[in-house]
């Protein structure tokens, strides 16, 4: 079947591009422009027809991308159309009028692509990655792992382990000559260096996790000491309440900048003292949840004589235009007012610094999704019950294990087993992609 859908953001723009895809896509272009020659990879300058009443709908571009070289791997056609709603349904209704066409699926395009062997799971994961990228850091980590970094070194250990396989399989039928003692001990520092390099892999995971989510700070401090003011004043526009009365804040509120090409997640807490009533307990204890879970921890006073320096949290002194400056002068603690927004740009050079510093030499194959990381431990698992295992007297048994971890890296990639994957990867997908 033939598929069609509008592969630009819905609403009123220049310019829409409708996408169709299968064995059908060249007839339809012929169909719509009456244009009876299209040159693969071409534009052409078009003028777009209703099939049954010939209503000339719109004036634009067509262009047609003959299989294999395509993002579906099928034959591809594209119409370049001016992006006014009417003229889009217009022209999706005449697609809709040719026989064997139908409008796709959420995902159906990239879906193909992979089926096609286009592209590979990491890649398109790494897509939906790009489309929805907030930062430039985010930006450059998907389109690296879209290009295939990731697969580039899942495959890398998958060819470890065939080689591996392949030489003990030939033991296995000529098993009248015993594995010399050379090789056998470079088969077992193979898997070793595998296991090293895997687990390394693993180890990125945080990051991965703070690259995709974001780099998390609790702002928290008493009551009324400028939480909210100062989160406002960070993100631009109010999305906390400031207000003189002690306790308003009952519940963390979140807001997500950009910090030096880094998504940076700042929460907003209840103000920390003695609980006067059950919903304030409540807002108190989903604080101190708050900071378990944070990267960093900005804590606000606005009494020189409560600041407290505690390890992994940045001490700021707010409302400093309210006190005399003779008598901070020789505090090390930073100073701050939300108000007159002194101190404002050494605070965020402050968290930039502590992002960066966290985020630093960020590989390009870094685990940004838990199946990486639950796959590579399944990996590592089955390597470990390998060396377990006497190749010598247990050669099949031996050789299955490390199947097991080819397997498993065939899941990472879409090479083997992954039909659970698919609805679960491209469920977010918009129709167009």
């Amino acid at each position: 079947m033939t598929i069609y859908a509008l592969s630009t953001a819905n609403g009123v723009s220049g310019l829409a591009v409708i996408r169709i895809s299968g064995h059908l896509a060249l007839t339809a272009l012929k169909t719509l422009s009456r244009k009876s020659n299209f040159e693969t990879h071409k534009m052409s300058h078009i003028k777009i027809y209703d099939p049954d009443d010939g209503m000339h709908i719109d004036t634009g571009l067509g262009v047609y991308f003959a299989k294999p070289k395509s993002f579906t791997g099928e034959d591809v056609a594209e119409l370049h159309i001016h992006g006014g709603i009417s003229t889009i349904n217009l022209v999706l209704n005449a697609l809709g009028k040719i026989d064997q066409l139908r409008l796709a699926e959420p995902g159906e395009f990239t879906k193909r692509a992979f089926v096609n062997d286009k592209m590979d799971l990491t890649a398109i994961e790494a897509m939906g990655d790009l489309i929805n990228a907030h930062t430039e850091v985010q930006h450059k980590l998907a389109l690296s792992q879209m290009s295939g970094s990731l697969n580039k070194l899942y495959l890398s250990w998958r060819k470890k382990l065939i080689e591996i396989i392949a030489y003990l399989e030939a033991g296995i039928d000529f098993a009248d000559e015993d594995i010399p003692h050379d090789v056998l001990k470079n088969i077992m520092k193979k898997i070793d260096e595998l296991i090293s390099d895997i687990n390394l892999h693993i180890s990125e995971k945080n990051q991965g996790e703070i690259i995709k989510d974001g780099f998390r700070i609790a702002i928290i401090g008493e009551p009324n000491v400028g939480k909210s003011s100062l989160i406002n004043l960070l993100a631009k526009r109010d999305v906390a309440i400031v207000s003189e009365e002690a306790g308003t804040t009952r519940d963390a509120i979140e807001v997500t900048l950009n910090i030096s090409g880094y998504p940076v997640i700042f929460t907003d807490t209840a103000g920390i003292r003695e609980a006067t009533n059950t919903i304030e307990k409540k807002g108190i204890d989903i604080t101190h949840e708050k900071i378990a879970d944070s990267h960093l921890v900005i804590e606000l006073f606005d009494d020189k004589r409560k600041i407290n320096q505690k390890k992994g949290r940045v001490s700021v002194l707010n409302k400093i235009d309210l006190i005399n400056e003779n008598e901070v002068t020789n505090l090390e603690t930073l100073k701050i007012s939300t108000k007159t927004n002194q101190g404002i740009d050494e605070l965020i050079n402050i968290i930039s610094s502590h992002v960066v510093k966290d985020l630093s030499n960020i590989s390009e194959t870094i685990p940004t999704r838990t199946r990486y990381i639950l796959g590579s431990q399944k990996i590592i698992l089955s390597l470990s019950n390998a060396k377990n295992i006497d190749p010598i007297n247990q050669t099949e048994l031996f050789v299955e294990e490390l199947r097991l971890a080819v397997n498993e890296i065939g899941r990472l990639t879409g090479l083997v087993d992954v039909e659970e994957y698919l609805e679960v990867i491209f469920k977010d997908f918009c129709i167009g992609k």
